[in-house]
């Protein structure tokens, strides 16, 4: 009680100087890769060459008032293309009162669940393999953040969820997936939304659809608003468009009054997105630049099938990864617990390779290999060498 009461009375600068601000793993590993080294951990199309309807429509927002603030909401024009995007998805009528433009999908999570937490949500289930901020966001609200299981396919346990859904909950879901690539089927989105209609009767879905154009194997993605109406989207242009810097998302719920309550809750974050990145992400919206997007998928497929070879000549268990652009090998029958220590280490070291620690997504057993690489030949060959001599 002593110590409590004594970490109350600290100044804010006493709390500074006995306070850590660890680094994310993913970030620790990054900061390490030695100059000579290829990154095969990237989250975003680098390197991918950008349709030019997107530099166009930049270009031209000048002309259109680029300079000056749009609505808290965001551009109208840009809205009401998000909106019509979405009613193709599931069916729904939606306007641009549905639609709130962010900056990124990490803005469109943090807006959703601070205002969810507003209206007095008190749990966000997430899944055990997931992306950090599912967890770091949550728990800067004081909301309590509960992992849901998955199959060692990362298919979801659905019976075990079941047994801890509370009415009022919060689930996030993530398909296509970072970091696995799973892409859940039209049954698995059929089935878990039969569970939530009867279990999550006053809670929500936040589905995080960033991926959702990059399904390059088997059936299309669905957006899971289709099958469950209680679903918030969050989705964005940095991963199809390959313009992650542009820093454009939007949130999308059938329910207007908490779309509502969203705009509000962002507009004291960030007052407005940029106004001609706004405009930049219309023709990618809209599905002008489809045939650049196919292009991208027919090279992360390609890669695919390359890291699936690699895998399989190292005798190395995977899940063929159907969307994203991350295959999440597990690797522990290789490096044992140290595949954090592995990963530092490797990208350090001249001519090195970085690969990210599963740890970063609550599964310290994987690694994640992004296929988004003009070097992944050469990176693969680098990896073999670095698990071959780990010791």
């Amino acid at each position: 009680m002593r110590q409590i009461k004594r970490i109350k009375e600290m100044s804010i600068d006493e709390r500074l100087a006995n306070t850590n601000f660890p680094l994310p793993a993913i970030r620790q590993v990054n900061m390490a890769k030695h100059a000579t080294g290829i990154s095969l951990g990237l989250g975003e199309l680098k390197g991918f060459e950008v349709d030019n309807k997107i530099k166009q429509a930049m270009t031209e927002s000048w002309d259109d008032g680029a300079a000056c603030y749009t609505q808290n909401a965001g551009l109208p024009q840009l809205r009401k293309e998000v909106a019509d995007r979405q009613h193709h998805e599931d069916g729904c009528s939606y306007t641009v009162d549905n639609v709130i433009i962010t900056i990124g999908v990490q803005n469109a999570v943090y807006s959703s669940i601070k205002t969810l937490a507003k209206l007095g949500a008190k749990r966000v289930l997430i899944p055990s393999i997931h992306f950090g901020i599912y967890k770091k966001i949550p728990a800067e609200f004081g909301l309590e953040v509960i992992t849901y299981p998955l199959y060692d396919d990362f298919s979801i346990d659905l019976q075990s969820l079941e047994s801890m859904l509370q009415k009022d909950d919060v689930m996030i879901l993530n398909s296509p997936s970072n970091p696995t690539g799973r892409v859940y089927s039209d049954e698995e989105l059929q089935a878990l939304a039969d569970l939530l209609k009867s279990k999550l009767t006053e809670g929500y879905v936040i589905s995080d659809e960033i991926y959702g154009q990059l399904v390059y194997d088997g059936e299309d993605f669905h957006s899971f608003s289709k099958y469950f109406s209680r679903t918030i989207v969050v989705d964005g242009i940095s991963k199809s468009g390959a313009v992650a810097g542009l820093r454009v998302g939007w949130v999308i719920t059938q329910n207007e009054k908490l779309a509502k309550a969203i705009i509000s809750n962002n507009a004291t974050v960030i007052s407005t997105p940029p106004t001609p990145n706004q405009w930049a992400a219309i023709p990618i919206v809209k599905g002008d630049t489809k045939e650049t997007i196919k292009h991208y998928n027919k090279t992360l497929l390609e890669n695919r099938n390359k890291v699936v070879s690699f895998l399989e000549k190292m005798n190395i268990t995977y899940n063929a990864p159907r969307g994203s652009f991350y295959i999440f090998p597990k690797v522990s029958g290789i490096l044992g617990d140290k595949v954090k220590e592995f990963c530092i280490q490797t990208a350090g070291e001249e001519n090195g390779v970085v690969v990210i620690p599963g740890e970063a997504f609550g599964a310290p057993e994987y690694l994640r290999i992004s296929l988004a690489s003009f070097e992944l030949e050469e990176g693969l060959i680098r990896l073999e060498k670095a698990l071959k001599e780990w010791k």
